[in-house]
């Protein structure tokens, strides 16, 4: 059975933060690292043999009363039909932030690893439980003949990322590159698959340097319910701090390549700073909502276990939150399709049409891969293509049987992230085409 795609946190993200439940707490003396690793331990066997009821009962009150069993095994569930059957603790790490003790434990599964961050109050209930993929060994900078990598921190926050040079040169543009939606590392990494990094190393063979950091709430996930949450303080914010950056430090010529919500940010990004050019990487300028309920109705029609009158119910029940959101004009504190309205609201900042349209003169690459079950090749890419014809500045790109990741489809009319699990490459016609863009070649 093919599940739904029902959250904002799966509409385009390429790693998986699901039952992300926190509060803010009150700033008190935290748990000591043996009563946290203890606690976490527990839980962590509790997640992998399935004894949800029990669990659920180890948060605090408030939470419990948004978060059931049934929530939390779907949640597992679809973690690991992405990352394979849980196989074994690899490790785990303890921290103090603000009073909140927080436990980072990876797990070892068969075709990946999952990264499961656990945080306590002060009295050892559980505050806050978040799934993500990850990589189990650290990622090493790389040297070739023709780059090297310096692991840099970059603005307040001290995000951690990777600064990519060329060798052999004595200017060059720079390239920030910008996740999509979801909390994903430096290399946007899902599964064995890295398309940050594969993207990085091969404009730096190209004499085009680069800057890729971790998303705020991945380095961070405590933090991701302590205040209001805007695409600005999701990762906004950080992109802006992350030019500064790279203007003073790298180069002058700083050209944006953002891949799915990052590409529909790229716009946005660009008519706020001085920079030389954007690649749009499965964006679109529909709104995300659109997407999602696509991205849903697509799913439903894969469902063979679930009769025609629960899909038009499930379907109905979609409409009517898109609707919710288009109609939004003011913060009403309520979740919709899994993202409180605060959210949505800082979305239409974006306004992408208006913007590559009427504001942005600048030189811009839209590329898609005909494969994409995330983005729409025929409802975003082809849209986008009618909507912004005539727009000299403007060039589009379409690559035949690529995926989300603009690499090869590993698993014909699977329309769930098992796609990504498969090793895979991005072809070298992709990243010679952002290259030649960027180097301004014709």
């Amino acid at each position: 059975m093919k599940k739904i795609i029902k959250f904002l946190a799966l509409a385009l993200s390429l790693t998986l933060l699901l039952s992300a439940c926190s509060t803010q707490q009150p700033r008190r003396q935290a748990l000591d690292r043996q009563q946290a690793m203890t606690l976490a331990q527990k839980h962590t066997q509790m997640l992998t043999d399935g004894e949800y009821d029990a669990l659920v009962e180890e948060f605090r009150p408030e939470i419990k009363g948004q978060l059931d069993s049934r929530t939390l095994s779907r949640a597992w569930r679809q973690m690991t039909q992405a990352t394979g059957r849980y196989q074994s603790v690899h490790s785990m790490e303890y921290s103090d932030t603000d009073g909140v003790a927080v436990v980072l434990v990876k797990l070892k599964c068969e075709n990946g690893g999952v990264a499961l961050t656990l945080s306590y109050d002060a009295e050892g209930k559980l505050a806050g439980l978040w799934l993500n993929t990850a990589q189990l060994e650290e990622y090493q900078p790389q040297s070739t003949d023709s780059y090297t990598e310096t692991e840099i921190t970059v603005g307040e926050m001290g995000l951690k990322g990777i600064l990519t040079m060329p060798k052999g040169a004595d200017s060059y543009p720079v390239a920030l590159l910008v996740q999509g939606s979801g909390q994903t590392d430096f290399n946007e990494t899902i599964g064995p698959n890295r398309p940050f990094m594969e993207i990085a190393h091969r404009l730096a063979e190209k004499g085009i340097a680069s800057v890729r950091v971790n998303k705020r709430f991945f380095q961070f996930q405590d933090m991701a319910a302590e205040e209001t949450l805007t695409i600005y303080n999701e990762y906004m914010d950080d992109i802006y701090a992350r030019i500064d950056w790279a203007k003073e430090n790298v180069s002058d010529d700083v050209y944006i390549i953002g891949h799915s919500q990052g590409g529909m940010s790229a716009a946005k990004i660009a008519l706020d700073n001085d920079v030389k050019g954007i690649v749009m990487m499965a964006g679109s300028i529909r709104g995300l909502e659109d997407i999602i309920l696509d991205q849903n109705i697509a799913a439903l029609e894969q469902m063979t276990d679930i009769s025609r009158r629960d899909k038009q119910r499930m379907t109905r029940q979609i409409q009517a939150a898109v609707q919710q959101v288009k109609s939004l004009t003011a913060d009403t504190g309520e979740s919709i399709l899994g993202a409180p309205a605060s959210y949505w609201l800082s979305l239409k900042d974006l306004n992408r049409a208006d913007i590559l349209k009427n504001q942005l003169e600048i030189p811009v690459l839209i590329m898609q891969g005909t494969a994409d079950f995330q983005v729409y090749y025929d409802k975003d890419y082809q849209y986008m293509q009618n909507e912004l014809s005539g727009r000299d500045n403007i060039i589009f790109k379409e690559y035949e049987g690529l995926n989300h990741l603009f690499m090869p489809q590993a698993l014909p009319g699977v329309i769930d992230t098992s796609e990504y699990m498969t090793p895979n490459h991005i072809p070298s016609q992709v990243t010679d085409d952002i290259a030649a863009f960027i180097n301004g070649e014709k």
